[in-house]
């Protein structure tokens, strides 16, 4: 699965570089991801991250990392207790959306120098509400 929405975003992100198409304007969701990435600091990130709007029971999982939540209490527990442990520091490369699916290009770097990149690919239900994420 991880590998298919890898490869999904790859493809989506190359087939629009490829036919210069232009790109729809973000969606409000999007829009709120793409400021939440752009302006991320460890030491608040779940505040920045909770203006973002989610289903009640919203679930992420970073297989690479083995980290799973689910629902708000767990993402801050979890996720961003891992991002406050390691000092993540994220850079937004680019952001794409296609249909319910919003996909973030990263660049991320922890307290000990380690770099690599990531994507992060959110789906959103038909509110606009991020109801899942995968953390690649």
């Amino acid at each position: 699965m991880r590998k298919i929405l890898f490869l999904f975003a790859v493809i989506s992100f190359v087939s629009w570089q490829f036919w210069g198409w232009e790109a729809k304007p973000l969606s409000a969701t999007a829009e709120a991801i793409k400021t939440y990435k752009l302006n991320f600091e460890w030491q608040n990130g779940y505040e920045g991250w909770s203006k973002v709007p989610t289903t009640e029971d919203y679930h992420m999982v970073a297989p690479g990392l083995n980290l799973e939540a689910t629902g708000a209490e767990e993402i801050n527990e979890i996720i961003f207790g891992f991002c406050t442990e390691t000092e993540l520091v994220q850079e937004l490369v680019d952001i794409t959306e296609h249909g319910n699916y919003i996909t973030c290009y990263l660049k991320l770097t922890t307290k000990t120098g380690e770099s690599f990149d990531g994507v992060e690919v959110f789906q959103v239900d038909d509110k606009g509400r991020v109801a899942k994420i995968w953390a690649l």
